[in-house]
């Protein structure tokens, strides 16, 4: 292995980062799905018609917040995570096609791919999160049902990834 290759892993800081996102994230989903019945199931009657609870608004801004706390532990496990294993990647293909085996990385493949489609995810998630508080009222229909349904599928997807990672 090369110096300039050689990368310092935190991995106190990692594994700290990565337990603050991962209880933040169940968080997160328990905030995001009570707001959702809270704001279309449990209505309340009022002399205006149906209404949602008060604590809606309480949720909404706890789930807000949280959010912010959320992306940043995002992005040290970023640094000490995913670009880690990037450059692992790139670097165990260039090593291959150096020594001249060009076989096929089923599973590196197969990690990779699903580590971009979730970065994509997450993006398209905090860009859907920024367009419910800035966009024209007119695009909160399809920002919401984008932002709800990512944010669930994205739930069982990170409670796959770690759930395989601890059988390993």
């Amino acid at each position: 292995m090369q110096l300039e290759d050689a990368q310092p892993i935190a991995h106190g800081q990692g594994r700290r980062a990565r337990h603050l996102l991962i209880w933040g994230c169940i968080v997160l989903l328990a905030t995001g799905v009570a707001w959702l019945l809270g704001h279309d199931v449990w209505l309340q009657q009022t002399p205006f018609g149906p209404q949602p609870h008060p604590l809606v608004a309480w949720l909404l801004r706890a789930h807000g917040a949280l959010a912010w706390c959320v992306t940043l532990a995002g992005g040290v496990v970023w640094q000490v995570h995913v670009r880690p294993a990037w450059r692992a990647v790139r670097r165990r293909r260039a090593h291959r096609r150096r020594a001249g085996t060009l076989r096929p990385l089923r599973h590196g493949r197969a990690r990779t791919v699903s580590g971009v489609l979730t970065v994509l995810a997450l993006a398209v998630l905090l860009l859907s999160a920024i367009g419910l508080q800035y966009a024209p009222e007119e695009a909160h229909a399809w920002l919401s049902t984008t932002h709800w349904t990512l944010g669930i599928a994205l739930s069982v997807v990170l409670l796959w990834h770690w759930i395989a990672r601890l059988r390993h």
